[in-house]
């Protein structure tokens, strides 16, 4: 323990070094020994918390500050070898706060195995911009008078620090928007609510943040809050729910006082039926050693040219479902070379089947969602599906075709640009079946339920097909009503 602990300091004084020469370009005069303000921020607004580090930053003498979180403040000091602890006082001028705490009060200090000081700052209250709230901070005197206040720079000495701050809102949402559970007694998992902002202790206290719906026997218990972003749940199964039944209930956000509901704002839950199956069709639909593998097909939709409706062709990156071993529906996919050691074997579902993007955020296109919603940013969650179709072979055991579900869910649509958040049902079923065993072409035939209760008010009916490879037949017009585009 001991050499881990001197291996870390060594690294946090060889990155604070480079710190030193960095500064050492800025400044000029003999005295080499200073303190000063050293709050790194980025692009993003993002507060760099020691020993984080990034050579293009430089750091600031104002910060405007955007949420409630604790601000971390690091003051550095630029010494050789330090004799005796050093003692820098500093002052905090607040005006249009009230409620807030500065921590220390009036004193940092520094030694040879502490070259870097924090100073919080934690604001209890949402600001008034009209009161011209703001914090300056300034390094008034050091018990060591080698040591200089600020970088000896005329252009930027870092002896004091102005946070000022701006209009803000306060969102929050579920972390995950859906959770499949097997329906077992004792049967848990855990879930939070997010408040990228922060939030205010008081707000939230004794509030239910969440309506809990009472489709069967279960409890939610709520952990001791220890983050200042997040609020965390343990929701337990108090009962054993029927085998051969499907439940699908959800949590719904409660309305809270200045704060705004976020992306996610219910948390579907989703208990399976469960039935004897036996195959692997979802392996027939992708293809892990062909990064660019696709699945290709068409879909009806509405031509606003022609004024028909008509079939268009589409396609979707398939991903297979990921599982634990455990699961009963879960093969091993790979041993990763190690046959003799679990820890990483890779299992896949045998039935179920994701559409997901190569490169996150961006999504690929399910269900041809993306051609519907005319003005969504190709960044929606809804654009990636890890769970998105279900096959249920034949009888059970029957290897060339069977029923393929939705895998029912609540999807988020982001309009581009501006980020309005849509939540979107989607359900629907279809089949699947070898068409071509030589050339082994399979095809998906679907019709998809689209909730657009949110955005018009309509319920939309897409049909959908799919297939394992580009080479397939043009599919005959079907006499059902098709989609137009959607704006958003």
């Amino acid at each position: 323990m001991k050499v881990i602990k001197n291996i870390l300091l060594v690294i946090i004084t060889v990155l604070f070094l480079s710190c030193e020469k960095e500064d050492n370009k800025r400044f000029t005069g003999e005295n080499n020994s200073f303190v000063r303000f050293f709050l790194l921020v980025d692009s993003n607004n993002g507060v760099l918390e020691f020993p984080e580090k990034d050579g293009g930053l430089v750091a600031t003498s104002q910060y405007l500050k955007d949420n409630l979180k604790t601000l971390k403040i690091p003051v550095a000091i630029t010494a050789g070898k330090i004799e005796n602890t050093i003692d820098i006082s500093f002052t905090a001028n607040v005006i249009g706060l009230t409620n807030y705490t500065i921590t220390p009060a009036k004193t940092i200090s520094f030694h040879n195995e502490k070259r870097v000081d924090t100073i919080y700052i934690k604001v209890n209250e949402k600001w008034d911009l009209t009161n011209n709230p703001e914090i300056k901070l300034s390094l008034t005197n050091s018990s060591n008078n080698a040591i200089s206040l600020g970088i000896p720079n005329d252009n930027l000495s870092n002896k004091d620090l102005t946070i000022n701050f701006t209009e803000t809102n306060f969102p929050y949402s579920f972390d995950i928007n859906r959770k499949e559970i097997e329906g077992i007694n004792d049967e848990s998992f855990d879930f939070k609510v997010l408040f990228p902002n922060g939030f205010i202790a008081a707000d939230i206290e004794n509030t239910a943040l969440f309506s809990t719906p009472s489709t069967f026997n279960y409890s939610i218990e709520q952990k001791p809050i220890t983050k200042e972003d997040e609020v965390e749940f343990t929701f337990t199964v108090h009962e054993n729910l029927a085998e051969d039944t499907s439940l699908d209930t959800s949590l719904s956000l409660a309305d809270i006082p200045n704060y705004v509901k976020g992306i996610n704002k219910y948390l579907d839950i989703n208990k399976p039926i469960k039935i004897d199956r036996e195959g692997n069709p979802a392996l027939n639909f992708y293809d892990l050693s062909n990064p660019f593998y696709r699945l290709f097909g068409e879909y009806w939709r509405y031509n606003t040219n022609d004024m028909l409706c008509e079939w268009r062709s589409t396609s979707v990156f398939p991903k297979p479902v990921i599982v634990d071993k455990n699961n009963t529906n879960g093969f091993l996919y790979s041993d990763n070379g190690t046959p003799n050691d679990e820890s990483d074997d890779i299992y896949h579902h045998q039935y179920k089947l994701g559409f997901v993007g190569n490169f996150a955020p961006v999504g690929t296109n399910p269900f041809a969602l993306r051609n519907l919603f005319n003005g969504a940013s190709v960044e929606s969650p809804g654009f990636n599906l890890v769970e998105a179709i279900e096959f249920f072979p034949k009888d059970g055991n029957n290897h060339t075709e069977g029923i393929v579900n939705v895998v029912t869910q609540r999807i988020v649509i982001l309009k581009s640009g501006e980020g309005t958040a849509f939540n979107v049902p989607i359900s629907g079923t279809g089949t699947y079946k070898l068409m071509d065993a030589t050339s082994n072409l399979w095809k998906i035939d679907m019709e998809i339920l689209v909730d657009c209760s949110e955005i018009n008010g309509e319920i939309i009916t897409r049909n959908y097909i799919l297939y394992n490879n580009r080479n397939y037949p043009d599919p005959e017009p079907i006499n059902v009503p098709c989609p137009s585009e959607i704006d958003l």
